[in-house]
């Protein structure tokens, strides 16, 4: 209701400012005005300035007022009235105000000498419009104020929003490049891992994940007994130790030699996994670009730690997998993996209910997702006990491990129930 009666106000307002300055502005234009007449109708002589201003003014002497009013005034047939004075008839010529007679008309024309167009935008009408628009805005928003509100302030919380979500990325950012130079300089921490994999492997405790922090080296085990000093048992199926590595790394007999890789880091220290324990498919799906980057992380720690194992190239349509060494073995297509494990395994969920440690003979690289008929041939090709294990770029139902790559750069591992930051390339 209230607003209803605020828009009639403003209409009512709005049309008191604009009718009578549009009433005022009409009025202003209007003018006396003769007709230049015709021979036949003049006693077949031609008119002339004088005898009209003797119709119109009752003095032939005041024609120069006449011609002072039209002089240079198109007409309708092109011609202007000129200081000779010579008229031609149909003209319509302007007369001062006290013109009278049966000569004389009124009629709307514009007051400027030199134009013929009706003028009705005067400053008047123009002045009663802007106060009229200016009071309707007005109107408008105190009707419309809380929406007005509304609107700016979720604008103002979205704008607030954006920059919080870029100087997040921004940040995300730095501190992947920043791991990314830390991972190509570091050497002490993959040596800790490998000491610590190797300590626990003479133990005959398989660890299938490690995490090397700035005090301590946490793992993920299999073992159904105590551990041994300097390791503790913080949860069941997982150990920690103090970081300092005391003395070689024993020698692992007959077991199985660790594959480890680093897939990401954090507050908490580098993750690193042992790729032993894949025994099948890794898929890491989610954000592409930062799929790659861990793709492209573990093939560099492969070609650094592991550079006697062969890594085969499985090209897809838009060709090969970045990151790949030079040494890698370009395939046609996934069939052309040799299939000589049992087949497909079953997705657990935990790595180490749902694979066996396996001597790795081959790592197959796919830069993109199988179609269904390759994806059931790779996952036999790399299944249990093949010894050859395969990384997809994408998501793959059936895969043993299946990462979920986030756009900012995080990496879940949700066999082992953690979130790491990936580096960057």
């Amino acid at each position: 209701m209230i607003r209803r009666i605020l828009l009639l106000v403003a209409l009512v307002f709005t049309v008191a400012l604009v009718a009578p300055a549009a009433a005022q502005a009409a009025a202003d234009d209007v003018v006396k005005v003769a007709v230049v007449r015709a021979p036949e109708n003049n006693g077949g002589r031609p008119d002339s300035l004088p005898q009209i201003a003797q119709r119109t003014l009752g003095d032939p002497a005041r024609a120069t007022e006449i011609l002072g009013l039209n002089r240079g005034r198109p007409q309708s047939d092109g011609g202007t009235l000129t200081d000779s004075g010579e008229v031609r008839a149909g003209w319509i010529l302007l007369l001062p105000a006290d013109a009278s007679g049966p000569d004389v008309r009124l009629g709307r024309v514009g007051s400027a000498p030199d134009s013929g167009a009706t003028s009705f935008f005067t400053w008047k009408v123009v002045s009663a419009l802007v106060g009229a628009v200016i009071l309707a805005l007005l109107s408008l928003l105190v009707i419309f104020r809380r929406r007005i509100v509304r609107r700016v302030r979720d604008r103002y919380h979205g704008y607030i929003e954006n920059a919080r979500w870029h100087r997040q990325i921004q940040e995300r950012m730095r501190v992947r490049a920043l791991l990314s130079a830390e991972f190509a300089a570091d050497r002490a921490r993959p040596a800790l891992a490998w000491h610590a994999a190797a300590e626990l492997t003479a133990e005959q405790v398989e660890a299938y994940a490690l995490r090397v922090g700035e005090g301590a080296v946490t793992a993920w085990v299999t073992a159904d007994h105590a551990p041994r000093t300097p390791w503790q048992a913080e949860t069941d199926g997982m150990w920690t130790r103090p970081a300092e590595a005391s003395g070689n790394p024993p020698s692992p007999g007959d077991a199985i030699a660790p594959c480890l890789v680093r897939v990401g880091g954090g507050g908490e220290g580098t993750l690193f996994v042992d790729l032993t324990w894949l025994d099948g498919v890794l898929a890491i799906g989610g954000s592409a670009g930062v799929a790659i980057d861990v793709l492209a992380n573990l093939l560099a720690d492969l070609t650094r730690f592991r550079p006697d194992l062969p890594v085969l190239s499985v090209p897809g349509l838009c060709g090969e997998a970045p990151g790949l060494p030079s040494t890698a073995v370009r395939m046609g297509s996934v069939t052309d993996l040799r299939v000589t494990g049992r087949g497909p395994g079953t997705d657990d969920g935990m790595v180490r209910l749902a694979a066996h440690r396996r001597t790795l003979t081959a790592l197959a690289v796919l830069p993109e997702g199988p179609s269904a008929d390759e994806a059931a041939h790779l996952l036999a090709a790399c299944g249990p006990g093949s010894g050859q294990v395969a990384i997809v770029l994408g998501d793959l139902p059936g895969a043993r491990w299946r990462w979920h790559a986030e756009a900012d750069g995080k990496v879940r591992l949700p066999e082992i129930g953690v979130t790491v930051t990936a580096p960057s390339r």
